[in-house]
């Protein structure tokens, strides 16, 4: 696929399988409590515009989501809709970004195309990002995120990594406006290094660390600092009450391999587990050996991975890591792990299980029937993540319908009705 067309072509088959994947999402009522604080916070800087814009601390607190979110509310209102559909585009442009990316540092047409498909149809992240409003912010840093990557790697790979070039001054751009999404974004410095550390040779020996990445560096500082200094400040999720720095460090360790686990073994205490077949339930009985044998499994994979494994399979073993490690330290030891920051993190695995299914069949390219066998595993955890969405998106539903929505929506349309007057508020139903 080296034709722009047939890669765009491509792009509109991703939209189509994920809009199939999870159309149900589009009909999902406001389900999630922040939800209604993002409306109330949309409603508000849309009537205030000049006044976001003249404030200096919202240059650093998230003014391409707020700006986003202000959109999303001039075109939808309080219909959640609208709302779902964005996000399941934001959804299928980054698995458009993945196949372009994965194709460029392979590059192997078939495993670019079954890498994006497995991250489309949520392998390894479930679609949990997908399900509220709320999820625009990490859909948007997502395609940021990798939008960034691919200039720059793509500038390195075919510009010599010059800094005039117009791959790296757009990638420049992007990160700058990756870096006033979120403060995580800090995670592009480190898959960069890694890219440039594995792909040294075919980089033709060129510095680690050349000006360019300084460059990305310097102002991912200056803007963390600026951020602290002048922006909004997010309660510090850090426990740190009774916690020494050994144990944060042990804590974040352990949340490392939970979260690896949890990517291949989605199962942990919930009302959706507790009202699961019991088969289910069953096999939830012997998760401490099951996590023990996965966590033995990542251990071994990712050794043996950087050992023996290419180049691309050693970067993308790294990427997993990399993207997962700033949501590990936020949480203490019996925290509950959310879906939703797996959603980078699942490429890696997705790039890599695309990888070793492609592999397989070309073993076994003579064999007419055998050489399908390997599709036996994605097609796995297809269906697996494709059971966990439908389950999310089912809970989702009958939290909706709970006492505590009802009353999100009274205050929110009483709230809307006094602000703007007794002009008749958006309808905010939540049926």
């Amino acid at each position: 696929m080296k034709k722009p067309w047939n890669h765009l072509t491509f792009l509109v088959v991703l939209q189509l399988v994920v809009f199939a994947a999870y159309w149900r999402n589009v009909s999902l009522p406001l389900w999630n409590p922040i939800d209604f604080e993002i409306l109330r916070d949309a409603d508000v800087l849309s009537s205030h515009i000049a006044e976001f814009f003249g404030h200096l601390g919202n240059a650093f607190s998230q003014p391409l989501l707020q700006i986003g979110l202000m959109a999303e509310y001039r075109l939808f209102g309080l219909d959640p809709a609208g709302y779902m559909v964005v996000n399941l585009v934001l959804h299928g442009l980054n698995a458009f970004v993945v196949y372009m990316l994965v194709y460029m540092l392979f590059p192997r047409e078939r495993l670019a195309m079954l890498a994006s498909l497995l991250f489309a149809l949520s392998v390894g992240h479930y679609g949990k990002i997908t399900m509220s409003l709320v999820g625009i912010e990490p859909l948007m840093l997502a395609f940021l995120y990798l939008v960034v990557l691919y200039c720059l790697i793509r500038n390195d790979f075919h510009h010599g990594g010059r800094i005039r070039s117009r791959w790296y001054l757009c990638g420049l751009g992007v990160f700058l406006l990756a870096g006033l999404t979120k403060p995580e974004s800090f995670s592009i410095l480190g898959s960069l290094v890694a890219y440039r550390f594995f792909f040294y040779k075919e980089r033709g020996g060129r510095a680690v660390f050349p000006g360019s990445l300084m460059i990305l560096i310097v102002l991912g500082v200056l803007f963390y600092i600026a951020q602290r200094i002048w922006g909004y400040q997010d309660p510090d999720r850090l426990v740190t009450e009774n916690v020494t720095t050994l144990q944060a460090v042990w804590y974040g360790f352990k949340n490392m391999f939970r979260y690896l686990n949890l990517m291949l073994f989605p199962m942990q205490s919930s009302s959706m587990l507790d009202s699961s077949h019991p088969i289910v339930q069953f096999v939830y009985e012997w998760r401490l050996i099951i996590r023990s044998l996965v966590s033995l499994g990542i251990i071994s994979f990712s050794f043996f991975g950087f050992v023996f494994g290419g180049k691309a399979v050693r970067f993308f073993i790294a990427w997993t890591y990399i993207t997962v490690l700033p949501f590990t330290i936020f949480s203490g030891p019996q925290d509950w792990l959310n879906l939703k920051y797996l959603y980078l993190a699942s490429i890696g695995f997705c790039v890599i299980l695309a990888g070793g299914t492609v592999g397989c069949i070309g073993l076994l390219k003579k064999h007419r029937w055998q050489r399908l066998v390997p599709l036996a595993a994605p097609l796995l955890f297809i269906v697996m993540s494709n059971v966990v969405s439908a389950r999310l998106v089912a809970k989702n539903r009958i939290g909706a319908r709970g006492a505590e929505i009802h009353e999100l929506h009274r205050l929110l349309d009483e709230e809307l009705q006094t602000r703007h007057g007794h002009t008749e508020a958006p309808e905010s139903s939540p049926n």
